[in-house]
Formats: structure tokens, C-alpha cells, sequence
């Protein structure tokens, strides 16, 4: 029996693949570079081989990253959503709580 899911988005997602790095406030966890499948105002959905990220977990994000990149733009945000994958993978929806730049993804 199919049972409907309730939208909770707030904001339309973007289909976007751009790197961001996820940086674990807790130093206990590695950081990694990864390719966005999807943003939006405020989050990201990524997909990741890494088992280290629970809900509720604080992240820094800095979206588009670029090692080069002297105009890191960092985010805080949270784990709000993880759904195991084919392939031993984790896909992982980031809700950002704290914007450094309101411009971004805001289409202004």
C-alpha cells in the first residue's frame, strides 16, 4: 500500500552538482568534497560513500568550493535527512541555518 508523503519544503529545489565541502562541527569526523544533486535556498542534497553523518548533526558547508577560491562562502547547517542508497551510498539532505551570504540562491 502506497501512503503519500507530505511536502515539507519550503523552497523549490534547484537540480544543481556544484562541490561543497562538509566540514563536521565535530572534529572527530572527517571533512569531505562532494557534488551537490540538488539546492535550494535553504539546503542541499548530496550523496556521499561516507557512514560518519547522523540527523542532527551541525555541518560548515562552503558551497561552490574551489581550493583556489579566496571568496569561501561558508553556511551552517544541519543533517535533517539521510535514505541509504544502491551501492553501499548515503544520500544526505542538509537544511542551512545560518546564511554568511542571504544573497545566495536567492536569485537576486
Amino acid at each position: 500500500m502506497l501512503t503519500a508523503v507530505k511536502e515539507c519544503r519550503l523552497t523549490p529545489r534547484e537540480t544543481l552538482s556544484e562541490p561543497v565541502r562538509i566540514h563536521p562541527c565535530d572534529s572527530q569526523y572527517p571533512e569531505e568534497i562532494c557534488s551537490t544533486l540538488n539546492v535550494s535556498r535553504n539546503g542541499l542534497y548530496f550523496v556521499t560513500t561516507a557512514e560518519h553523518y547522523f540527523v542532527g548533526m551541525n555541518v560548515i558547508l562552503t558551497l561552490n568550493f574551489g581550493p583556489d577560491d579566496p571568496m569561501h562562502r561558508e553556511q551552517i547547517g544541519d543533517v535533517v535527512r539521510m535514505e541509504r542508497l544502491d551501492g553501499n551510498k548515503w544520500g544526505i539532505a542538509i537544511r542551512i541555518l545560518l546564511h554568511n551570504n542571504p544573497g545566495i540562491y536567492s536569485g537576486t
